[in-house]
């Protein structure tokens, strides 16, 4: 690489991790600033995620008749309502959002728990289906013990983590732009 191209390429790629350090600070201070907006832009991309992941397990459970388990089509069938509720009724939905969460992950995570000790018999990697429906489980449990208080810390943390993350692209954008100044040393 040639001393000038090397420069480009650092300057470049510095000026893109500036333009994303700041696009990610604005995201953060927008979400800081209109929690209940962001609320209700969750609500539905969170509907939206719901119905596809309710979609795919249906699918499955027809795809495969062989090894179909009519807990994949309840847990499809359960996201799929839990979607279409966030989507048709998004100020309902925002309000109970922390209860309806809990209640999807848990049915969901007991219907993946009975679904991987059905498959343990066939699928080496059975467990790895045990250990996220225990993560579903916990998550539900969690959100239904403090709903108002699960949701809102998922609101703040996605907030800091945008603007600690953009402060960290800044960072690293103005060091790439810095190294772009000083001459490259290249190995012979």
């Amino acid at each position: 690489m040639s001393d000038l191209a090397g420069r480009k390429l650092f300057k470049h790629s510095g000026t893109a991790l500036l333009f994303r350090g700041v696009l990610a600070i604005f995201l953060g201070l927008l979400i800081a600033s209109l929690p209940v907006a962001t609320v209700f832009a969750l609500v539905y991309v969170f509907g939206v995620w719901a119905i596809t992941d309710g979609l795919t397990n249906i699918a499955h459970y027809f795809y495969d008749p062989a090894r179909h388990s009519r807990w994949s089509m309840i847990g499809g069938i359960v996201s799929v309502a839990t979607g279409l509720v966030a989507v048709a009724w998004p100020g309902i939905t925002a309000a109970a959002f922390g209860v309806l969460i809990g209640v999807w992950a848990l049915v969901l995570g007991v219907s993946q728990f009975i679904l991987a000790m059905d498959a343990r018999a066939n699928i080496r990697g059975w467990w790895l289906w045990v250990a996220t429906a225990l993560v579903t489980i916990l998550f539900g449990l969690f959100v239904l013990i403090n709903p108002a208080g699960g949701f809102l810390s998922v609101v703040a943390l996605l907030a800091t983590y945008s603007v600690v993350a953009g402060v960290l692209l800044i960072a690293s954008g103005v060091k790439l732009r810095r190294r772009a100044a000083r001459p490259l040393l290249l190995a012979g």
